[in-house]
């Protein structure tokens, strides 16, 4: 069962992961106006009745945040990477003038009253009980019209507090976050040679590259680079500027292609591919290897990631001159460094 796999995977939320909240709190918030927040902590954890400083980032005060959001009408959610954000207007079907923004780090979600919670997520969530525990901001939405009586709520939880709420104004990308992201490879792709040209000059391993969000593409983490590679036949390792340009191609074709049919398909509630590497990589394992129906799954460090791969369906960089990719995945990771852009 796919919601019961995906909880026990318990991964951190990545793009197909933040479009499927994208999704949900659209279908909640849009066209709603905000009635009431709350911007203390709730639920029953350790910092109940606490402002939340760090999660709810850059200095914003409770009265800030009261100010920017209260009366304020949803004319949309959006989504670029990891990152999305509400457009707030003044009046219905207005002009923005202010946007939330959230992030979900590694174990944040936006949870709305009486829908299910997101199956990443790695602690339950009482569905009978509200508001959930850590809740750090909840709103609560007057109807379609606008009347004052709330009739949807939603809640941002986050228990080990890496997720982020900023605020920003009518363009979100004057500013960090969203001023320092690649291109999103679902709503707006890069071209094949756009990809390449990039990648061809850096001697990163190509996971490390993927991961960075600042450098190609956005919204790609641990497991969609290593869906992507599994799926090019390219080993997580590989220097990218070993890759040959059908390499390169391929990778590119992958990254949309699975980044494009795992939103689909988590929206839709199914289950992905039956040939993806993601229904054997959840096993705990951070090194070594076990056989699978995809052959023998080895485990490694690339990019400062666990990162799954086989080598048997995988290979090395094949430009000419420039073979890369056989040293082992900490090696790649050395080289490649921590991922950027988390």
């Amino acid at each position: 069962d796919f919601q019961r796999g995906a909880k026990k995977r318990a991964t951190m939320p990545e793009l197909p992961e933040v479009e499927a909240q994208r999704s949900t709190i659209e279908a909640a918030t849009l066209g709603r106006r905000i009635a009431t927040l709350i911007a203390v902590e709730q639920g029953g954890g350790p910092r109940d009745g606490q402002f939340d400083d760090k999660v709810i980032a850059e200095e914003v005060t409770p009265d800030v945040l009261a100010i920017t959001l209260q009366d304020r009408w949803v004319l949309g959610v959006r989504r670029r990477g990891k990152q999305l954000w509400l457009e707030l207007g003044e009046s219905k079907g207005g002009v923005c003038c202010a946007c939330l923004l959230i992030h979900m780090g590694m174990t944040g979600a936006v949870i709305v009253q009486g829908v299910a919670a997101p199956v990443y997520k790695s602690f339950a969530v009482d569905e009978t009980a509200w508001p959930p525990r850590f809740t750090k901001l909840e709103l609560l939405m007057a109807d379609a019209a606008g009347v004052s009586a709330p009739c949807v709520r939603l809640a941002f939880t986050d228990p080990r507090r890496f997720g982020r709420v900023l605020l920003r104004g009518a363009d979100p990308f004057s500013r960090p976050p969203l001023s320092a992201l690649a291109a999103d490879p679902v709503t707006d792709p890069p071209s094949a040679e756009a990809f390449a040209s990039v990648l061809r000059r850096v001697r990163a391993p190509i996971k490390a590259a993927l991961l960075d969000q600042g450098r190609v593409v956005c919204g790609v983490g641990n497991w969609v680079a290593d869906e992507v590679l599994y799926q090019a036949g390219v080993l997580p390792a590989a220097p990218c500027e070993s890759l040959s340009e059908e390499q390169l191609a391929a990778i590119h074709a992958q990254v949309l292609a699975v980044c494009t049919a795992a939103c689909g398909r988590l929206e839709r509630g199914c289950d992905f591919p039956v040939g993806w590497l993601f229904h054997h990589r959840w096993q705990g394992q951070t090194s070594g290897s076990m056989a699978s129906p995809l052959g023998r799954i080895h485990f490694d460090t690339v990019g400062g990631r666990t990162t799954a791969f086989v080598p048997a369906r995988q290979v090395k960089g094949q430009a000419a001159g420039k073979a890369g990719g056989e040293a082992k995945g900490k090696a790649g990771g050395k080289a490649g460094g921590e991922a950027k852009g988390k």
